[in-house]
């Protein structure tokens, strides 16, 4: 039950960064759906296999269209804080991703182990609110879906936007755009790779990683680059056996190892700056597969008083299968400067 991404046509916005800000959904009467706040969730209902790796703690539904996910971050979770314990972008677009796949199954009625192809996702979030110590841990995400099609009375496929909420408070929004369908047409549409792609990966030699500290990480099993050719370009690599990264098989790179390898692209690109990015935004075009080398390239370009916005993309077989966009805004960027400047000082 993978939440899969990359389908043969995916969309894509011109002029880089998504400016809308979705407002607050009204407020409605709230009435417990299938599980209240305190319940706790299933794992197939977000596509993990691990409960500590489960964000969404319940769901309460509004209106047929509108739901509000409850969620705890984790307060030490290898994959989604960096050395000093601020939480991650990939971490918001986990929150997210879990949010929008629990309402589909527990809400709009989409069966477990139908496949979720997704082709973009997206948040914007206030940066300073995911620095430690003062980062939430509970959180509230309402999610409203729009573009709605069904299939034989099922959801085949939905756009979904969010808001991030902490006591009422509006830090962030996000959302993306996805596909449903039964495991009998993804298997047809991959051709065989369900019964190979994952055998074969596991038996793949697997390229040295560059150095875990140049990436932000503390364990060599958790980089997601191996040296490139020149600065700013690595080899995508994926230890399989890192349950962290894949904690059930797959026949195919998932994006939140490219979401990884983006973030590890763009601590090596500031050094040691941190960068706190106020938006990021995925797209896929491609699958991304196993047995095929994918170079991954980075690209600084300065806006001027909007900041600075890092490309990160994947190549394979000569196409261009993924990009991930980080914006850093003037404020985030003189922000950390500043707290940089404390810490020394302290």
């Amino acid at each position: 039950m993978t939440t899969n991404i990359g389908i043969h046509r995916g969309r894509r916005r011109h002029g880089g960064i998504r400016k809308t800000v979705f407002p607050a959904m009204p407020v409605a009467p709230v009435r417990p759906f299938i599980l209240p706040p305190t319940a706790s969730v299933d794992t197939r209902l977000v596509h993990r296999t691990h409960r500590k790796d489960v964000l969404p703690t319940g769901i309460t539904k509004l209106d047929d269209g509108h739901y509000t996910v409850s969620t705890q971050w984790p307060a030490d979770h290898r994959r989604f804080t960096d050395e000093q314990g601020n939480f991650l972008p990939s971490l918001v677009i986990e929150s997210i991703r879990q949010a929008v796949i629990l309402v589909a199954h527990d809400g709009l009625g989409v069966p477990l182990g139908h496949q979720f192809l997704v082709s973009s996702a997206h948040h914007r979030v206030d940066p300073s609110r995911l620095l430690a110590p003062d980062a939430p841990a509970r959180l509230d995400l309402d999610v409203s879906i729009h573009d709605l099609k069904h299939r034989r009375g099922i959801p085949s496929s939905l756009q979904a936007r969010v808001v991030l909420r902490v006591d009422g408070e509006i830090i962030g929004t996000g959302g993306g755009d996805c596909s449903v369908m039964t495991s009998e047409v993804y298997r047809r549409l991959r051709r065989g790779r369900t019964d190979t792609a994952w055998s074969a990966a596991l038996t793949a030699p697997l390229p040295a990683p560059v150095p875990a500290h140049s990436v932000g990480r503390t364990h060599d099993c958790d980089v997601a680059l191996a040296p490139g050719d020149e600065p700013g370009h690595w080899l995508l690599r994926a230890d399989v056996s890192n349950e962290l990264m894949f904690d059930h098989p797959n026949d195919h790179m998932p994006a939140m190892v490219l979401l990884d390898a983006a973030q590890q692209a763009a601590h090596s690109v500031f050094g040691p700056r941190p960068f706190r990015p106020s938006s990021c935004e995925v797209f896929c075009s491609r699958y991304v597969e196993f047995d095929s080398p994918c170079t991954v390239r980075a690209d600084l370009r300065d806006d001027g008083d909007r900041g600075c916005v890092l490309s990160v993309t994947g190549h394979q077989d000569g196409e261009q299968v993924f990009e991930i966009l980080f914006r850093e805004l003037p404020s985030a960027r003189q922000a950390t400067t500043a707290r940089s400047r404390r810490s020394r000082e302290i």
